[in-house]
């Protein structure tokens, strides 16, 4: 196909589309590709939705995602682990460990003094 017969200069472009939360917000971007073809060159390359089959023009690898990338309603463990505990680790170590240490020392307080008696009055 000539670039006379579909009136356009390039038969491929590329760019990057703003994707906007708000109108003063901006959410992200997507890279998107455009390839305009003639009947018979999109017969020869049938399109797939996302990365399903026939996944050939161009090939759509599989997205390489961080393991933070969740649903934090759907798993509460994971939002513990990758937000609160790898920010909080030793605050949170540093509190239960003084909580721990109280209890041990009023359980001392309480329990000690009647043992101390107890044994001075040689009961």
């Amino acid at each position: 196909v000539s670039t006379q017969s579909t009136g356009f200069k390039k038969r491929r472009v590329n760019g990057w589309i703003p994707a906007w939360k708000s109108p003063t917000e901006l959410a992200g971007k997507i890279e998107v590709e455009i390839e305009i073809l003639s009947n018979d060159e999109a017969q020869e390359k049938p399109a797939g939705k996302g990365q399903d089959d026939p996944n050939q023009h161009p090939v759509l690898s599989k997205p390489n995602r961080p393991a933070t990338s969740f649903l934090w309603i759907t798993s509460p463990w994971k939002s513990l682990k990758f937000i609160i505990w790898a920010n909080y680790k030793w605050k949170i170590l540093i509190v239960l460990g003084v909580i721990v240490f109280v209890i041990w020392l009023a359980l001392f307080i309480y329990y000690v003094p009647p043992a101390v008696v107890q044994k001075s009055m040689g009961l």
